[in-house]
């Protein structure tokens, strides 16, 4: 056929439709779209399920990593910083002879490096709030705290009628034998309340650097100790709120945890 209609193909007019729409799509978007390619989809998909199931082995080989870790671990490295520093010493819990603390020096006084920071903040709040709290003893060795209970018993013996067993009996309310004494952990501070101040202060303020009143006046059945306004205890700060908010010295508040301690294996025995 001549000068006529050129034939009708198929497949040019389905090219030709498709080159106008993706014509018209990237004047109004900017971009041309890619052919799609079952192939390249195929492909993502299979690089995407690589990833997530890499993903997967990496996060149980780090579970079953830090399990090993921990089940490795004996019961006295599992020991938490809390229990440890809230150990009683008493007649009934002596410290062996040869104890002694990681001891660190502040003012010139040895303490137990767990209080280190915690008392360096203490006396500079201190002096922020206008009053100087100072340090009059801190760690006692085991020699030392037994001289000095000698001291204190022959001293009590000389001026009064006390036998010696009597004698011994009172001078152990308020100066302990050797071993027998938190002055030996490094743990219990006696403060000089010589600055004006300093005493409210730091019944105010002690629970928020992790101090207690060791031996209050109203626990003394329980401590079978003398009442102290001065001996304080270091045993962290959640430790000494909570003391505070219940009401309870160092021996209730052990018995206290001790009894959660013993309902929550109940529980999961």
């Amino acid at each position: 056929m001549s000068g006529g209609f050129t034939p009708f193909d198929k497949n040019s007019y389905k090219e030709s439709k498709r080159r106008r729409k993706q014509a018209l799509i990237e004047e109004k978007t900017g971009r041309i779209l890619p052919v799609s390619n079952p192939r390249r989809r195929y492909i993502a998909i299979i690089s995407v399920g690589v990833i997530l199931a890499a993903a997967i082995v990496f996060g149980i080989f780090a579970i079953l990593k830090s399990n090993q870790k921990s089940n490795s671990e004996t019961p006295e490295q599992l020991q938490t910083e809390s229990e440890m520093l809230l150990t009683v010493v008493d007649s009934a819990n002596p410290l062996d002879k040869d104890y002694v603390p990681d001891l660190e020096t502040v003012n010139g006084f040895r303490v137990n490096s767990d209080a280190l920071k915690p008392l360096e903040n203490l006396l500079k709040a201190s002096k922020v709030n206008g009053t100087e709290l100072k340090i009059k003893t801190a760690y006692v060795s085991y020699d030392e705290q037994e001289e000095k209970f000698q001291s204190e018993l022959q001293k009590l013996v000389k001026s009064s009628k006390y036998t010696t067993v009597r004698a011994e009996a009172e001078v152990l309310k308020s100066t302990p034998h050797g071993g027998q004494s938190e002055l030996q952990t490094g743990l219990l501070i006696e403060f000089d309340f010589s600055a004006e101040g300093s005493r409210a202060f730091l019944e105010r303020s002690c629970v928020e650097y992790g101090f207690i009143q060791r031996y209050p006046e109203n626990k003394t059945e329980v401590t079978r100790m003398n009442p102290s306004d001065s001996l304080y205890r270091y045993v962290g700060s959640e430790n000494a709120k909570a003391m505070r908010s219940y009401g309870m010295c160092l021996e209730e508040y052990n018995s206290y945890l001790q009894k959660q301690k013993s309902q929550n294996n109940l529980k999961k025995s």
